[in-house]
Formats: C-alpha cells, sequence, structure tokens
C-alpha cells in the first residue's frame, strides 16, 4: 500500500446516488444476460424434430453453453484483477449478445452449437466481474444481500427468458427479444457506472481509503495457489460440483419432463416451471438476508442455515416430480403450486447468495475476481453435465425397455438425489468458513496497519 490524496472522496462513500446508479444498471444487465439461459428448454422437442436430433444431442447444445460460459470465466476473473471492471464487463456482455442475436438465423444443428459456444463466451464474464464489483460495492455485514440482489437478477432474466421462449411460437424470435436491450445498457453502464476501489468493502481498508490511501496489493500467482489451499474454497467448490447436477438435469429437462409424462402443452410446462423459477428467484433474494441474519446470531450461522436449506428444497423437488399432475390444470391446481413452490421449492435456491458471501470473505480482494472466476468454473461443472447427462439418461433408459415417460421421471428423480451429499459438505464448511474468515481479516489489519506507519516515514 502507499499513501495516495484522493481527489473525489465523497464520491466514493457507500450508498451515494451514482452508486445506486451502478447497481441498478449491474443489476438490468444481468438480467437480460442471464435471459439467454432459458431460451432453449421450452423448446426442446420442436428443435429436435426440425433438426432430427434426440435427447443426448439436445442436451449438449446446452451442455456446450454451459461449459464454455464456466470454463471462460478464469479468463474474465483474471483479467478483473488487474484491469478496469467496469470495461471489461461491457466488452463481455456484448460479447455474448451479438452471437445470442444471431442464433435466430441458423439453419443447422452445427450453427446452433456454434452460436450456444460463443454466446457461452460472453456471458461467463457476469460471474468474476460482477461479483467481484458486488464485494466492493457493498459492506462486508450488508455484502449477503448485495449478491442476493445479482442472484435474484440472474433469476428474473432466466424467468424473463422462459416466458417469452414460452409463449412464442417460433424458437429463434426470443433469442432477438433477449438481446436487443443490452445493446442499449452496455454502452449506458459504461458511461454512467463508477469503478469502485479495490477493497473498499472491507472496513480495514475503507476506513484508509476515505483517508486518501490506495489498497495497492495486485494478483499475483503465489496469491493465486494459497487461495487454493484455502478449505473453506475447497469445500465451497465441491459443493458445487455436486449441486449443480440438480440444476442442469431439472431446469432443461422438467418442461419436457412435463410434456411428456404429464401430457402438457409447451404453454402449460413452460408456466409450471415459471411459477417454480420465482419460487427460486425468491429463495435468492430471501437467503442473502437469512444468511447474513443467522450469521449475525450465531459464528457460522450462515453455513448452517444453507446446508438445511438444500435438503428440505431437495424433499420438496422430488414431491412435486412424483406428484400426478393433470395434463390441464386448474385454478386449484395453479394455486396449490404456487404455494408450494414458494413455502418449499425456494429453499433450493438459499445457497446461491451465501456461497457467494463466504467466497468473498475468506479470499483477499486482490484475489476474488480469479477465486470467483475458478469458483464458477467449478460450480457450473454439474450443471454443464446436466443437460446431456439428462439426454443421456432418459435414452438409456428407454433402450432398456422403459417407457419414455418413466424415463423421463426417473431421469429427474436421480438428478434430484445429488442435493444429499451437497447439504452434508455444508457440516464441514460450518467448521472451516469462520476460521478462515477470520485469517483473512488478520491479515487486512495488518495491511492496515503498514499503512499507518508508512504514515510516519
Amino acid at each position: 500500500m502507499h499513501s495516495k490524496q484522493s481527489t473525489n472522496i465523497g464520491g466514493m462513500k457507500m450508498g451515494n446516488f451514482r452508486r445506486k446508479i451502478s447497481i441498478i444498471l449491474l443489476v438490468l444487465m444481468a438480467t437480460f444476460l442471464m435471459a439467454d439461459q432459458n431460451l432453449l428448454p421450452p423448446n426442446y422437442q420442436q428443435i429436435m424434430k426440425e433438426f432430427g436430433i434426440g435427447e443426448t444431442q439436445m442436451g449438449f447444445v446446452s451442455s456446450i453453453f454451459v461449459a464454455t460460459s464456466a470454463l471462460i470465466t478464469i479468463i474474465w476473473g483474471m483479467l478483473a484483477d488487474i484491469k478496469q471492471r467496469k470495461k471489461l464487463l461491457v466488452i463481455g456482455v456484448l460479447l455474448g449478445e451479438i452471437p445470442c442475436f444471431l442464433t435466430a438465423y441458423v439453419h443447422s444443428y452445427w450453427q446452433l452449437l456454434t452460436m450456444r459456444f460463443l454466446t457461452g463466451i460472453g456471458i461467463g464474464s457476469i460471474i468474476p466481474i460482477g461479483y467481484s464489483l458486488i464485494a466492493d460495492m457493498f459492506e462486508e455485514e450488508k455484502r449477503g444481500r448485495g449478491y442476493s440482489y445479482i442472484e435474484t437478477a440472474f433469476g428474473f432474466g432466466t424467468l424473463f427468458g422462459m416466458i417469452i421462449a414460452g409463449v412464442i411460437t417460433s424458437w429463434r424470435t426470443p433469442f432477438i427479444i433477449a438481446a436487443v436491450p443490452n445493446f442499449i445498457l452496455a454502452p449506458l453502464f459504461y458511461i454512467i457506472a463508477e469503478e469502485p476501489r479495490r477493497g473498499e468493502g472491507e472496513r480495514e481498508i475503507r476506513v484508509l481509503i476515505e483517508k486518501g490511501y490506495e489498497y495497492a496489493y495486485k494478483l499475483s500467482l503465489e496469491a493465486v495457489k494459497k487461495s487454493l489451499k484455502t478449505r473453506t474454497n475447497i469445500l465451497i467448490f465441491l459443493q458445487g460440483i455436486i449441486g449443480t447436477v440438480p440444476w442442469g438435469i431439472l431446469m432443461y429437462w422438467l418442461i419436457s419432463f412435463l410434456q411428456v409424462t404429464r401430457g402438457m402443452d409447451k404453454q402449460t410446462a413452460t408456466f409450471m416451471l415459471l411459477i417454480i423459477g420465482i419460487a427460486s428467484v425468491l429463495g435468492s433474494l430471501f437467503g442473502g438476508f437469512v444468511g447474513d441474519y443467522f450469521e449475525t446470531r450465531k459464528r457460522g450461522g450462515r453455513a448452517v442455515i444453507t446446508g438445511i436449506a438444500i435438503f428440505l428444497g431437495m424433499i420438496a423437488a422430488i414431491g412435486l416430480i412424483l406428484y400426478p399432475l393433470p395434463s390441464k390444470l386448474n385454478t386449484i391446481h395453479w394455486l396449490g403450486l404456487t404455494v408450494y413452490s414458494i413455502l418449499f421449492i425456494q429453499f433450493v435456491s438459499y445457497a446461491g447468495p451465501n456461497v457467494r458471501a463466504i467466497v468473498s470473505q475468506v479470499n483477499l480482494p486482490e484475489d476474488r475476481g480469479t477465486v470467483f472466476g475458478l469458483f464458477n468454473i467449478l460450480d457450473n461443472v454439474g450443471k454443464a453435465i446436466g443437460p446431456v447427462l439428462g439426454g443421456f439418461l432418459i435414452e438409456t433408459l428407454v433402450q432398456m425397455g422403459y417407457t419414455k415417460p418413466l424415463a423421463y421421471q426417473y431421469t429427474l428423480l436421480i438428478g434430484t438425489l445429488f442435493w444429499v451429499p451437497c447439504a452434508l459438505v455444508w457440516i464441514w464448511i460450518r467448521r472451516s468458513y469462520p476460521e478462515d474468515r477470520d485469517k483473512v481479516k488478520e491479515i487486512l489489519k495488518m495491511r492496515a496497519e503498514e499503512i499507518l506507519k508508512l504514515k510516519f516515514w
């Protein structure tokens, strides 16, 4: 660290008007960028028929998209730790939206696969860059809600994409609708949004920054290696790999499951998934606040409530898969589904904001973008495997003699069971997280003391 008189201390204060505008624009961009995620699943059956492909090939299209967006995050994350994050995010958003727009004009399976691959490159930017920005835009005590905002944006974006893909007859038009808004929002974000100072979300560093000092510690290979030796990081990565398999299967194959096993039309199945998705978004929003609440009441409470929520959400998901819903839903069915989803299904989303809050607290500010990038790769391993694994299981079970409706049902049930070991990992996170967080706070405290010593030289 070194002393550097600030010329814009007032603009750095948390909660000022420009900061709020920055957060709003970030959330809006994330919303439309993530709308692309669920544009295909409502139309799986239609696309398979048009291109003459099976479930495994269809699932591979979604898997390649998820895998690409996950793998590329490590590059975006490293760049976020050494370059201006605002500029990087705008570039990433545009790199994602251009091929998203062009997806509407593909005429073969391989063209579709190529466009999804290219879209994934751009979408991979939002996780490490956005999370790194949130870590510096919110104080440590309120960071859970900060991640709730962006997680909620991801959820609403996914729901928006789901709606337009479900109600519009053509499967191509939704890609245009999802891409266009960010062609406007991205330049606006670049012009208006502020770039927060690295580390200013930490109390120890913020006080010094407000006095005119700058956090000058930079990303180094040794620092990254050290962060990968942190027990909490390893456990977070592990639960992410296991816990995203159900999402990869359920979110990509649930609509087809409802069409094949319950005889629903595309619109009915999509709106059923929409209700479940809304409950998941609410879980992402509530989860951050609940995690903050339990963490202030009990050391490690954030991890305890997250593990419990995952297990409860799994039980609720199994119940929904097994319940014999009719092909045509009446008012009672819709009401019951809504209440059930909001009360129980929402629990599976509690992990989202709390995982991000924990990662931000057990890693130093200059390492977070890279660690978030690595976390996103591993966190999406299961989600990337899920679509193609689901398709493979369906085809395999059919070949084994099961009817297609049973093959779809058993595939979804197998997927949900991955949440059991995921919930168990949180027992160990509860033990390691507080200790690793204390180590980071001690390092920041020592660095703050070094700054003060430099003042007297």
